[in-house]
């Protein structure tokens, strides 16, 4: 990292966020242009890479206008709209790329902010994964024999209690332990007493043995509140276990079937790159089947909205993989946010079907080229080092594409 390096200094291009999309695109730049990386976070071990680097909060410093481009590439889409509203504060004239999640909101924005653009990763990274399918397999550096071993036993995942049921349980508890108590005082009632008489007013089946017929007000007023707030209380927690048992169903009628197809493409993983991967697969006319742990994904009723069949169950099992139809399957697709459960997924596909092609989302650029070359893994992409490659496109080429332009292609 260069000494003495400040805000004031005169960069070429400011790049926001030192995620791995962002140093990536640093270091692809650095050799042609003065690049100033602003982040939250301390000084990471690559700015030494001859970029200079800021440990500053995510506003516009003053000499942007100086700037040859502005890119906004943090995790967040939010934060990068905030950054890029902020720039255009400073600069009407200095072009802004931001990376976004969500590419109909970005789309949105291009109407209303002049030399503005966007990429969407999860866009980018789908339709190289897809082609992948099509390319022809690399050749190994290395070939081994395969290894039979012995599946690994299955290990169900502990089942995750709505919040929203416990929310509710621990207010009508915490309702029963306060009037308890008040009524304990308030009425001379034991404790016993006390308990019982609350249980049946929140249950609505008061006998009349105990009642406040002659209490005070401020008793009568409690009493009233404390029936209301059970009676509904009661009715949310009904509700709320209602919805709870009809997802699970759902999810057992829909996603833990086997699926009895030849010939499909899996897609492990239904997130924001895996979604995309479905829409660009159904595109090319390409029969998709899906597979993720979570029965309440965000993207599943997306993904059954399309017809296309989902698989709940950890692939990184045999069993899942066979529900899935690995076996019959031409192409296997991981994209889990997790290098070590994708290649884990691979290997276990190719053990199922040594002729099925895999593609793996892996976000160490390194490790992805070395399973490409030494194991029998056909194409392994870092959705980041594809993001930073478009980006660095941008501010490479001369003179300046259209991108740049607030007009939709």
């Amino acid at each position: 990292m260069r000494p003495n390096v400040s805000l004031l200094d005169s960069p070429e291009v400011i790049i926001f966020g030192a995620t791995h999309r962002g140093m990536r695109l640093a270091n692809r730049l650095v050799a042609r242009f003065n690049v100033l990386v602003i982040d939250r976070a301390p000084a990471p071990p690559e700015a030494s890479s001859g970029w200079n680097y800021v440990q500053a909060d995510f506003t516009a410093p003053p000499n942007v206008e100086g700037a040859r481009v502005v890119f906004a590439v943090t995790d967040e889409d939010k934060l990068n709209i905030r950054i890029a509203l902020a720039v255009r504060r400073l600069s009407k004239t200095i072009p802004i790329v931001i990376t976004l999640v969500q590419s109909r909101l970005g789309w949105k924005l291009i109407r209303h902010l002049d030399r503005f653009s966007f990429i969407s990763p999860p866009e980018l990274a789908a339709k190289k994964i897809v082609e992948a399918i099509y390319a022809p397999k690399p050749p190994l550096a290395s070939r081994t024999p395969p290894v039979i071993a012995e599946p690994a036993p299955e290990i169900r995942p502990p089942r995750r209690v709505d919040r929203l049921i416990v929310r509710a349980l621990s207010i009508i508890a915490s309702l029963a332990v306060l009037s308890t108590i008040y009524f304990h005082f308030a009425e001379n009632l034991s404790w016993i007493d006390s308990v019982y008489f609350v249980v049946t007013m929140m249950a609505t089946v008061g006998f009349g043995d105990i009642s406040l017929r002659t209490s005070s007000t401020l008793s009568k007023i409690v009493g009233i509140l404390l029936m209301i707030a059970s009676v509904t209380n009661t009715a949310v927690i009904f509700a709320l276990v209602s919805d709870s048992l009809l997802k699970r169903r759902l999810a057992l009628t829909f996603g833990r079937r086997r699926v009895k197809q030849s010939g499909h493409v899996l897609v492990v993983g239904i997130g924001s790159v895996g979604l995309e991967v479905i829409e660009e697969l159904i595109k090319r006319g390409e029969r998709v089947v899906g597979v993720d742990v979570k029965a309440d994904g965000k993207y599943l009723p997306q993904v059954h909205a399309m017809g296309v069949p989902a698989v709940i169950g950890d692939a990184k099992f045999e069993r899942a993989l066979r529900d899935a139809g690995m076996p019959d399957a031409k192409a296997i697709i991981s994209v889990t946010s997790d290098d070590l459960t994708n290649l884990e997924i691979g290997l276990n596909a190719k053990l199922l079907n040594p002729d099925v092609r895999v593609v793996l989302r892996i976000y160490d650029p390194d490790l992805a080229q070395s399973l490409a070359e030494h194991l029998d893994i056909h194409f392994a992409f870092s959705m980041s080092s594809i993001a930073a490659s478009v980006l660095a496109q941008l501010v490479e080429s001369e003179p300046q594409p259209q991108i740049w332009t607030s007009e939709k292609a």
